[in-house]
């Protein structure tokens, strides 16, 4: 294990997100997902959307 790796707790377990529900653009230069907070402190689960991907050269 790395010195400069941070300890595994149950805190940063916790405090951790879980990216799910991936979905392709349909031209296929973009990804949107959810993440999610592993540990859910409350009764309504707060998750954000992502948007990953580029746009074409020169535009």
């Amino acid at each position: 294990m790395s010195e400069d790796a941070p300890e595994l707790t149950a805190k940063l377990v916790a405090d951790s997100v879980v990216p799910s529900q991936p979905t392709i653009s349909l031209d296929g230069r973009r990804v949107a997902y959810a993440i999610a907070p592993i540990g859910c402190k409350t009764e309504r689960r707060m998750c954000a959307i992502w948007l990953d991907g580029s746009s074409p050269s020169g535009s």
